[in-house]
């Protein structure tokens, strides 16, 4: 199949060799080193067309997108509907500033997910234009939360080792890669890590027959020798992303954080940024886990990106304590934390056009239960994973929740012995791209596979993608040396 549009629809005075150029010598890619891209040979692949699960590029190649975008185009490529609702609200009403003012779609998206949000009823939303802003957001809110309380001293945070919660300078700070952060101290004081829960390598229970939760008392511990009094918030995503789909090992952990912030005043955090609308089966994901956080954190899905967009939702009883009223008596800092409500604002937070986008995604979610899709989809892509790729000498462990799933790659299955190297995991990337499958092997940790398909993926489309991962893994085993296997024999 090839692309239908022209190379370039924005300008048609750019063809393929202008636009090579533009991103040798002026395009400043995301995380990526753009001197690999002065060799006339290399460039970055360059997207033109998607639908459904499928994408285009410039060349006319096709890909199954099995990242979603970059985890975040749930309902899939080419939903018109969303487009439309976008274009008649830029056509009625393009922008609405977000100080003092609001856009209908943007009170009518507030009234919907406060609804739906398992927050106990009548949520108050927060709209900000991406991820690592509402992160940021919830840290602040946070922060002056207990400020209004009288608690200006409680500034500490507490997250995951390893773990990815967003760019800006105090999500970064509480982000776990140290890679991340190394460039960029001093950052935001007071942010602690604690152990990933990580069942397959729990440096406490890994060999145990089930999840001992000493990775939970390691919480606990941290809470007490920081001060429960000095910690504002713990934050942490449902499925730790960085490292590679990284699931609770109790089905506990989060009610014992819940408990624990109950007793000690700590705002819980589930940073839903990657695991919310649909990803896990539920439209959100800490419904999953059957825990109510004081603070959820969404973007991505939340337009399945059609538009940027993003929010922090807010329990009724957090967001009121916003409208308190301040007195002379109250030392100065509480004073002004009670002046003027949420201290924090985003020229683009609610952009009426992104809400619209939203509406309409939300519509598209519930009417053919995507959430439902990703739960039976994601248990169907599952079980071809284990059936095919169970017992490969080179797959460690399989893993993940609804349409969010993990193959850990190792060295040697027996011992568990992985392997560091960086630019074998770009050739697998590359080989599976060669094939026509595009996804993410993750070396933040130890090498996996990272599988998270826009929720509308088909069992044919999943079958596809497991021939491509079974082939290509066994290309990299025999780059390990573990040739002569079963998997290594039947490739031959």
């Amino acid at each position: 199949m090839t692309a239908t549009t022209s190379p370039n629809q924005a300008d048609p005075a750019f063809d393929t060799e202008r636009i090579e150029s533009a991103v040798r010598d002026n395009a400043w890619l995301h995380f990526t080193q753009m001197a690999d891209y002065q060799d006339p040979d290399r460039r970055p692949l360059m997207l033109v067309r998607g639908e459904g699960t499928t994408v285009w590029d410039i060349d006319g190649n096709a890909y199954l997108d099995l990242l979603a975008g970059i985890y975040s185009v749930n309902a899939g490529y080419g939903r018109q509907r969303i487009v439309d609702a976008m274009a008649a609200q830029a056509a009625e009403m393009p922008f609405v500033n977000p100080f003092g003012y609001i856009s209908v779609p943007t009170a009518v998206l507030a009234d919907r997910l406060g609804d739906l949000a398992p927050l106990g009823g009548e949520a108050r939303v927060f709209f900000t234009s991406g991820g690592s802003e509402s992160v940021e957001s919830a840290l602040k809110l946070a922060k002056q939360y207990h400020t209004i309380h009288g608690f200006p001293h409680r500034y500490k945070t507490i997250s995951r080792r390893v773990a990815y919660h967003g760019t800006t300078m105090g999500a970064l700070s509480v982000n776990g890669l140290t890679d991340a952060r190394s460039a960029f101290g001093p950052l935001v004081p007071g942010a602690r890590h604690a152990p990933m829960s990580h069942r397959y390598r729990c440096p406490y229970c890994q060999d145990a027959a089930a999840c001992t939760n000493v990775c939970y008392d390691e919480i606990e511990r941290l809470v007490e020798f920081e001060g429960p009094d000095q910690v504002a918030a713990i934050i942490m995503e449902p499925v730790q992303n960085a490292g590679g789909c990284i699931p609770p090992g109790s089905p506990d952990y989060f009610k014992k954080i819940r408990k624990l912030c109950d007793e000690t005043g700590i705002l819980m955090i589930m940073d839903e940024v990657i695991c919310g609308f649909g990803r896990l089966g539920r439209l959100f994901a800490s419904e999953y886990y059957d825990v109510v956080p004081d603070l959820i954190t969404t973007a991505k899905g939340i337009t399945s990106s059609y538009a940027p967009l993003g929010a922090v939702l807010a329990r009724k009883a957090i967001a009121d304590a916003f409208a308190e009223p301040a007195s002379e008596a109250m030392p100065r800092p509480v004073q002004a934390a009670r002046k003027g409500g949420f201290q924090h604002g985003l020229t683009f937070g609610g952009h009426p056009v992104s809400c619209a986008a939203a509406l309409a995604n939300l519509d598209i979610m519930l009417e053919e239960d995507l959430p439902g899709r990703a739960e039976a989809m994601g248990a169907y892509l599952r079980n071809a994973l284990e059936a095919t790729l169970g017992n490969h000498p080179n797959v460690g462990d399989i893993r993940g929740v609804g349409l969010f799933l993990g193959v850990e790659l190792v060295a040697n299955r027996e011992t568990k012995e992985t392997f560091h190297d960086n630019a074998l995991l770009a050739w697998l990337t590359d080989q599976m791209r060669d094939r026509g499958l595009i996804l993410r092997n993750d070396s933040r940790n130890d090498p996996t596979t990272q599988l998270c398909p826009p929720l509308v993926i088909t069992r044919e489309e999943c079958d596809r993608t497991v021939g491509i991962l079974e082939e290509t893994i066994t290309e990299l085993g025999r780059k390990l040396g573990t040739v002569g296997t079963a998997h290594a024999t039947a490739a031959n």
